[in-house]
């Protein structure tokens, strides 16, 4: 008997050209499932004592089965809870969104995304997660070289590999570049894992491994795809890391990034609530976007 699918899948993304936006676009079409492009700066709250009226050039999104989150897209205090407040909105309207606002706010979070890995009993690098500069500049000389990170940063931006000995002379001054820039007066630091030169990405859907990718090189300490990062077939066993992973950060669609080290044991850094498949479709023998889609739009 042929699949059941949802009538009408929403694809959120502030980028109208994303190559994942289309390919999903185009496998979910496939299926015979009505998409929209949904571009937050042009949809439109109306509300008043008995009505909330959310609307894209004059479409109900409150009409929506399905709504996938490709990317929240906001740097900025204010565009960030306007789409967020946006998405709880739909969901209230019962529109299903992917991933959840909950999950998605944890994620966008690494110092809670953190704390729901340790809860989980998950292999995480020692890290500290502090607005004091005394104890940030305490950690970097006792576990020198270590990794800065913004707490709220994404994609890889404003991550940071401390390694000279000038920074470590001139620390004080470095972290509060760095907080000013990326931190904003928070900083999370974390153990340098020593690796034999590559990480791996896992994309997880509903507690399954989708596909698997070893990505090497990049900008400097980040491998991510779009910072020059190469993609290769992943050889290593990272299902039962991967898929608790998502579990503990309650995401139905996760991007997980693990590292080993030269000794093979393996590290969990984060967990991405709208991650990318670009790199992972490289080395990937099968069409991972009509495999999402296909999971995604059955009832």
């Amino acid at each position: 008997m042929s699949p059941n699918y949802v009538s009408k899948v929403g694809l959120f993304s502030s980028d109208p050209w994303s190559r994942r936006e289309q390919s999903l676009d185009t496998s979910f079409r496939q299926l015979g499932v009505e998409t929209l492009q949904v571009i937050p700066w042009k949809v439109s709250r109306n509300v008043s004592t008995n009505r909330h009226e959310i609307t894209m050039n004059g479409v109900d999104l409150s009409l929506l089965d399905l709504l996938i989150v490709l990317d929240l897209g906001a740097n900025d205090i204010g565009t960030f809870f306007n789409r967020v407040g946006l998405l709880s909105a739909l969901t209230e309207m019962g529109v299903d969104v992917i991933n959840s606002v909950s999950s998605i706010l944890l994620m966008r979070n690494k110092a809670e995304t953190m704390r729901r890995l340790i809860s989980a009993g998950l292999p995480v690098p020692r890290t500290l997660i502090t607005e004091s500069i005394d104890d940030a500049a305490n950690f970097v000389k006792e576990h020198f070289p270590c990794v800065l990170k913004p707490i709220t940063g994404f994609g890889g931006l404003g991550v940071q590999l401390i390694e000279r000995e000038f920074d470590l002379d001139n620390i004080y001054d470095y972290l509060k570049f760095h907080s000013q820039m990326f931190g904003k007066g928070a900083y999370l630091l974390q153990e340098f894992v020593q690796s034999p030169g590559f990480d791996i990405r896992a994309l997880v859907l509903d507690d399954e491994i989708i596909a698997t990718m070893q990505r090497v090189g990049g900008t400097g300490i980040t491998t991510n795809i779009h910072s020059g990062g190469v993609p290769q077939k992943n050889t290593l066993d990272v299902t039962d890391l991967s898929v608790r992973a998502a579990k503990s950060v309650k995401g139905r669609l996760v991007g997980v990034d693990i590292i080993p080290d030269v000794d093979g044991n393996l590290w969990i850094l984060e967990a991405n609530a709208t991650p990318g498949w670009n790199g992972l479709q490289q080395v990937t023998d099968f069409n991972i976007s009509d495999r999402l889609a296909e999971s995604l739009a059955r009832i």
